[in-house]
């Protein structure tokens, strides 16, 4: 009736591997649900980045100018390049103001703000303002590297035309990462041009590190508890689950989506682990729990009080009550300890002659009754018998000790009536000189 330690390992490595499958599945079509998630999170984040980015226009058209020489100027944390005397708009208080709501959509991602302003007198001129300016930037503004304007040179570049258009889907572009010279940091560019009456006037610049993207979907995972991460050709032994297009971007510059299925095992392992562990936990209490409900202390046997209600209603049942003999004497002879340790000692064996559908009870304090099922009086015999002989056979606790043994098969018979018959043939073998068996058939 109680399982064995292999039973048990089997039932958890079959526990745990259900859990651990169902975990996998579970995590995996959760994934699978957060990339499109993360795809609504990621085109909310870069427009709302555009629509920051655009709030430059009206701020740059209502601000003042100012005169100021060849040179460069430091405005409210803000380097102004001037090639050449000129009008200078005032623009550090916007490019503040800018790079602050900027930040709360790119965080540590923001490398540089440029505003690059036509010269009002000279096309082949500009001026340039930059938070921060590095030197990059010098470089490329040196007398050497300007063979025609900033702007000119960057609608060239990237293929941005001069032309205003009202209908425009993308009035700004987001370019490939590169590598920038000199810092050798890899970034990605938005150029915003601004026109004043349909001509362009200046080139707004944000320049970005290209880990932003990767930061977003970082901080997607930490809240989200999921595990999306972005694939390439470099990763070939992944497969593509979903791809992100990146609005005004190069046609190419499509973002590779796939869930990280090594995390998914890890997790499901961890989460595997924890359940069988909560559930090898709670079986093994419940278990304490049964035993001090229905199983006797000293003899792990089933207590009468639990299950005599129970038998009085089962027909067909053979019985086999055991005994020990003299058991009144070794109590009064040794103490009540030693006769404790009789009582189980003669349990133990007494668990090793039975089946484990039979039902072991503790009937009363030296007296035991075994309920079994299709047994013939042949097989009923040589199962008493065998518990006989294995109480009989070796001392315990340093003495001697036998059982007598009633038993009886009730054909179509009440649990009451069968009981009775064995405790009858349990008497018979008392007077027959006790350590004897005796089996009466109904």
């Amino acid at each position: 009736m109680i399982f064995s330690n292999v039973d048990n390992n089997n039932m958890y490595v079959k526990f745990f591997l259900c859990s651990f499958i169902l975990s996998g599945y579970i995590l995996y079509q959760y994934n699978r649900l957060e990339i499109e998630s993360f795809k609504m999170e990621f085109q909310s984040n870069i427009n709302r980045l555009y629509d920051t980015i655009r709030k430059i226009t009206p701020y740059y058209l209502n601000t003042n100018t100012v005169e100021l020489y060849k040179g460069t100027y430091t405005i409210d944390e803000v380097s102004v390049m001037v090639n050449e005397n000129s009008k200078v708009k005032e623009l550090s208080l916007g490019i503040n103001l800018l790079e602050t709501e900027i930040r709360k959509y790119i965080g540590d991602d923001y490398w540089s703000i440029a505003i690059i302003q036509k010269s009002d007198t000279n096309t082949d001129s500009n001026t340039a303002h930059f938070k921060p300016l590095r030197d990059i930037h010098v470089n490329l503004n040196s007398d050497i590297k300007y063979d025609r304007n900033w702007i000119d040179r960057i609608l060239i570049n990237e293929k941005i035309s001069s032309n205003y258009h009202v209908l425009s889907l993308c009035d700004l572009k987001l370019t490939e990462p590169y590598v920038e010279k000199i810092s050798e940091q890899k970034v990605r560019s938005i150029f915003y041009p601004i026109y004043v009456s349909k001509n362009l006037t200046a080139m707004f610049l944000l320049d970005i590190k290209d880990s932003v993207f990767n930061s977003w979907l970082n901080e997607f995972n930490t809240d989200r508890f999921s595990f999306l991460y972005y694939i390439n050709n470099e990763n070939p032994f992944f497969t593509l689950d979903d791809s992100i297009d990146i609005p005004c971007s190069p046609i190419d510059n499509i973002l590779g989506l796939s869930i990280n299925i090594n995390k998914i095992m890890i997790w499901s392992l961890l989460f595997a682990s924890v359940i069988t562990g909560g559930f090898i936990f709670i079986e093994k209490t419940l278990r304490k729990f049964i035993f001090y409900c229905t199983l006797d202390d000293m003899t792990g046997l089933y207590r009468r009080d639990f299950y005599e209600m129970k038998l009085n209603h089962l027909l067909d049942k053979s019985i086999i009550i055991v005994d020990i003999d003299k058991f009144k004497s070794i109590n009064d002879k040794y103490g009540h300890s030693k006769g404790d340790e009789v009582i189980t000692e003669v349990c133990r064996r007494l668990r090793q002659c039975i089946r484990g559908d039979d039902l072991a009870i503790r009937w009363g304090g030296e007296e035991f009754v075994i309920v079994l099922s299709n047994v013939s009086s042949i097989d009923l015999f040589n199962r008493s018998e065998a518990i006989r002989v294995s109480v009989s056979e070796s001392p315990i606790a340093g003495m001697n000790v036998s059982v007598s043994i009633g038993a009886a098969i009730g054909k179509k018979s009440s649990f009451k009536r069968t009981l009775k018959m064995a405790d009858t043939a349990l008497y018979q073998s008392k007077n027959a000189g006790r350590n004897k068996v005796t089996v009466f058939e109904g």
